[in-house]
């Protein structure tokens, strides 16, 4: 029976107490891949269950087989490759689940890559195109993933087929991408808690809430989900003891910190190549004010070219001006002088008269 911060559980004859606290975060991909990737693989079915019947996919898996169990990494080389949980079913279909705590840029392009090779492989060589076996692919990511546009997809569960661009008609659905939006759906769990009707909380909800129960403060939430579930109380109890076992948790804390020290690089590189664009931003800008003062000077230059022809002009017109002027008052002391002239003609040719 769930108290408000633990579980009741039996391990080894005793009853102990769980702190939500000391449980390992299945968020991280080897602790994700260790309970649901090794030993019981009742749980893995009930999750992949649980995300098509999400998606009203009329698929139902009763076994499968992990085909790539172990936990250790090839070589040192391979300590940021993600531990991903490879299954393979019955009738010879492949489900690739992988489990991100920290953002990947490139990650839907790694997960169409690898879900490919997986899809590749089904086929033995020789065998005919048509007896190629479905692969399906179920990420966890800690936020959004983005479309074709960089928009994010605003949705908690979110399905890709490849499909015809106008009309959506599906191609084939040989390949199936399913994306969970692990924040976002912490988000809506608490945003809609005091809504829900427990009795109707689909298996969805459940393992996610188990899977994010880090994000969720208020543990209350998590007793009131699980109780009287034999399948979530039983997964809680595994999970307490598989974080208990010290050869494993050790191994889960180096992750978390090769995780951390990977998260920080990208995160210092993100930072670099902002500033880098926010730097050539401020450097455009630089270089535009810089274009726009020079010509703003040039157009002052040729305004004042421009108003030191006007000038010139005007002082020639001036000059010109004055010419004219005293072209006019030559003449006119001329026309004066032979009035003159004219008239001392008229008097003396009066007085012989």
């Amino acid at each position: 029976m769930f108290t408000k911060e633990t579980y009741k559980h039996d391990i080894s004859g005793s009853e102990k107490d769980i702190d939500f606290s000391a449980l390992m975060d299945l968020r991280v991909d080897y602790a994700f891949k260790l309970f649901f990737g090794t030993g019981d693989t009742s749980r893995l079915v009930s999750l992949i269950n649980a995300v098509f019947e999400n998606k009203g996919i009329p698929r139902s898996i009763t076994e499968l087989t992990v085909v790539n169990p172990a936990l250790e990494r090839q070589s040192e080389e391979d300590k940021l490759a993600v531990l991903d949980v490879r299954a393979l079913l019955p009738d010879g279909s492949s489900i690739l689940i992988e489990m991100h705590l920290y953002r990947l840029p490139e990650f839907k392009y790694k997960s169409v890559r690898s879900l490919a090779r997986v899809y590749g492989e089904s086929l033995a060589a020789g065998e005919e195109y048509t007896r190629q076996k479905p692969a399906i692919c179920i990420a966890f990511l800690r936020g959004a993933i983005d479309d074709v546009d960089g928009r994010p997809v605003d949705k908690v569960h979110s399905l890709f087929h490849l499909m015809e661009r106008d009309d959506h008609q599906i191609l084939m659905s040989d390949l199936e991408f399913h994306f969970i939006d692990m924040r976002r759906f912490v988000v809506a769990l608490l945003r809609e808690w005091g809504k829900t009707d427990v009795g109707k909380v689909d298996k969805f909800t459940k393992w996610l809430a188990l899977i994010t129960e880090k994000d969720i403060g208020d543990k209350d939430i998590l007793r009131r989900l699980f109780e009287g579930e034999d399948e979530m109380t039983d997964a809680v109890t595994e999970l307490a003891r598989l974080s208990e076992d010290v050869v494993r948790r050790h191994a889960y804390q180096r992750r978390m910190d090769e995780l951390y020290a990977y998260n920080r690089l990208v995160q210092e590189k993100d930072d670099a190549e902002r500033r880098a664009v926010e730097a050539e931003q401020q450097a455009n800008e630089a270089k535009r004010q810089a274009d726009e003062a020079e010509q703003k000077a040039n157009e002052a230059e040729q305004k004042a070219n421009e108003a030191e022809q006007k000038a010139n002009e005007a002082e020639q017109q001036l000059e010109e001006a004055k010419r004219q002027a005293e072209e006019a008052q030559q003449q006119a002391e001329g026309y004066q002088k032979r009035i003159r002239e004219l008239e001392e003609l008229v008097k003396k040719s009066q007085q012989s008269s």
